[in-house]
């Protein structure tokens, strides 16, 4: 690379992140300029408008109704009781509702850009920042959200590890949006040239100038329980224990997997793709517990990602393109030589289980560590959304000290801590029509989607809104084929960047247009297979009996006591005889080579 692409330049130039973002704050423009909109990701926000007025608008004349949505970065999904309180607050400032991300964090919708200011303060005034929750960096660290003592007493530690390794430094932010000063400064670094990805940098050490060719995932599961999905991260890290089955004991180490992402292009399906993440090496448990030493091998995969990710074509930007070009090996000797040590083999992880962690969590603790005579209550929220009687309770429970903490899961549900009365809290609930795990199938209970339209830019087709019809027919057709009760894990997403992780579901309902949608069968239900594609541009009205013979089928192989998953059944077959069995669907678009 001899120049720096458009997108590269626009970090360059910014002054870490500042770029013209606080002038723009200050003018009465309903919307910012592209280069501020592509920096304002760093700083947890996305300028949006409504799709569903765009094209009235536009035959009136009139500007696109601009707003944006704001991502409160929650690193392992902990919140305490006061900042869910506040969180609560600042919904007042967006639409009134507060969405539970697949990330573990929590986003607010329609935040018009005069009230973009107070809406990121209250957020920061909670201990929260949505710093670095979008944008080229490290994203926000993902962990399983069980809040056992013998867990969070591993997990905590290096989630705090890595949110002080890898949250940007630059004071751009903190400038522009806890201290009230405009940084309006647009200073440039010296040499708006490859000089400016020097991996020396007095401001962002790890970042540089640049910060990184595109973002970052890490996640942190618990071995057995792969409630994160670790192999669609770029950095996975499952600690290892010495009891006999892997499951129970003292950590001995931390394996290590990268490469992993979930995001493809339909307009480039031959070179992109989404990847499962995999082993690299295994980091022993030494010093502070051997967090600072995970820390410096996951440092040396971020830097290696700074120094030879793709730079020049975005969609090819992610780490996992790299490590499918360079290769494991190469990999581990980058992480030999900037940490100066040698990386042991990966050990082999235990089987992976399947939690939702769904319900009230009565589980024996793993070790002798003492619990605390308060209960955990796992809720479904359909596709994160807390709005109206959900919102009303858990704001009434956390004022009435019903509940003390909360926990964002990976499937955008809450667990809800420090319960003593459980009759109190379910009543609370159920009188604010909010239904218990045990109120609903485990179909409904599963199914994740991203928000997609009318916000999201990037969405060619719904998700979030038409979610709940899409379950009620697939019931209808899970009981129709005998499969009530069946636990299927549905993931949707409106496009193909894969936000709620389709491409590892057991069914993958992926938008490709504005009504049809690609449909993907065979993930498995513990995450660490992809799915295949069986159809593409199926009307989402017909996906459900679309589905029907599989079903049908799958119901005849699997006996009563058997407990294969749709999944794995679906991979176990002949993939041509099982495509045979699905009927034709509506064609929605003619094509041509």
């Amino acid at each position: 690379m001899t120049d720096l692409t458009a997108a590269e330049l626009i970090k360059v130039e910014s002054n870490y992140l500042a770029g013209t973002i606080g002038a723009e704050l200050a003018n009465d423009a309903a919307k910012f300029d592209d280069n501020a909109e592509t920096l304002l990701k760093f700083h947890g926000i996305y300028q949006q408008d409504d799709r569903d007025i765009r094209r009235e608008r536009a035959q009136q004349k009139l500007p696109l109704d601009y707003s944006c949505m704001v991502r409160a970065s929650v690193p392992g999904g902990v919140i305490t009781g006061n900042q869910w309180l506040a969180l609560d607050r600042v919904a007042s400032l967006a639409d009134n509702k507060l969405r539970l991300t697949t990330r573990q964090g929590v986003q607010f919708h329609v935040v018009h850009k005069g009230e973009l200011a107070k809406l990121v303060s209250g957020i920061n005034s909670s201990l929260l920042t949505t710093l670095g929750a979008c944008g080229d960096v490290v994203r926000n660290v993902m962990a399983c959200p069980l809040p056992h003592p013998e867990r969070t007493a591993v997990i905590e530690p290096i989630v705090t590890e890595m949110v002080a390794r890898f949250r940007p430094q630059t004071e751009s932010y903190w400038e522009l949006w806890v201290d009230g000063e405009k940084a309006v400064s647009s200073e440039k670094p010296s040499a708006a040239s490859l000089a400016a990805l020097d991996a020396i940098d007095p401001v962002e050490p790890i970042y540089g100038a640049a910060y990184l060719p595109r973002k970052f995932k890490i996640g942190i599961a618990w071995p057995g329980d792969n409630c994160v999905d670790i192999y669609t991260h770029d950095v996975g890290i499952v600690p290892t224990l010495d009891g006999p089955d892997g499951l129970s004991g003292n950590v001995t180490g931390f394996v290590i997997l990268a490469g992993g992402g979930m995001g493809m292009s339909h307009a480039r399906p031959d070179d992109t793709y989404p990847v499962l993440a995999q082993p690299v090496g295994w980091v022993e448990a030494e010093g502070r517990d051997g967090v600072e030493s995970l820390g410096d091998v996951v440092e040396a995969i971020v830097t290696t990602q700074r120094d030879y990710g793709n730079r020049d074509d975005r969609a090819l930007a992610r780490l996992k393109y790299l490590v499918e070009a360079k290769g494991i090996p190469w990999l581990r000797d980058q992480i030999e030589q900037r940490t100066g040590q040698a990386l042991a083999d990966p050990v082999e992880l235990p089987k992976w289980e399947v939690h939702a962690h769904h319900g009230w969590d009565d589980t024996e603790p793993e070790s002798a560590a003492p619990r605390t005579e308060s209960s955990v209550l796992g809720l479904p929220v359909s596709s994160g959304k807390v709005a109206h009687g959900l919102r009303y309770a858990l704001k009434r429970l956390i004022a009435d000290g019903a509940v003390s903490a909360l926990r964002v899961t990976p499937r955008q549900d809450l667990l809800l801590l420090g319960i003593t009365d459980r009759a109190a809290v379910e009543n609370t609930l159920r009188s604010n029509g909010v239904p218990l795990a045990s109120d609903q199938s485990p179909t409904r209970n599963l199914a994740i989607a991203c928000p997609a339209l009318p916000t999201c830019s990037k969405a060619l087709g719904e998700a979030e809104r038409v979610l709940p019809q899409v379950v009620d027919r697939l019931e209808k057709v899970l009981a129709d084929t005998g499969n009530t009760g069946l636990p299927l894990r549905l993931n949707m997403t409106g496009c193909p960047n894969g936000c709620s992780r389709p491409y590892a579901a057991e069914l993958g309902i992926v938008g490709r247009t504005k009504k049809g949608y690609d449909v993907y069968v065979g993930g498995s239900a513990a995450g660490d297979r992809l799915a295949k594609r069986v159809r593409e541009d199926v009307p989402l009205e017909e996906i459900p009996d679309m589905l029907r013979p599989l079903l049908e089928r799958f119901s005849r192989d699997i006996g009563p006591n058997d407990t294969t998953s749709f999944g794995d059944w679906a991979m176990q077959q002949e993939w041509t005889s099982l495509l045979a069995l699905l009927p034709t669907t509506t064609v929605r678009r003619v094509r041509t080579k």
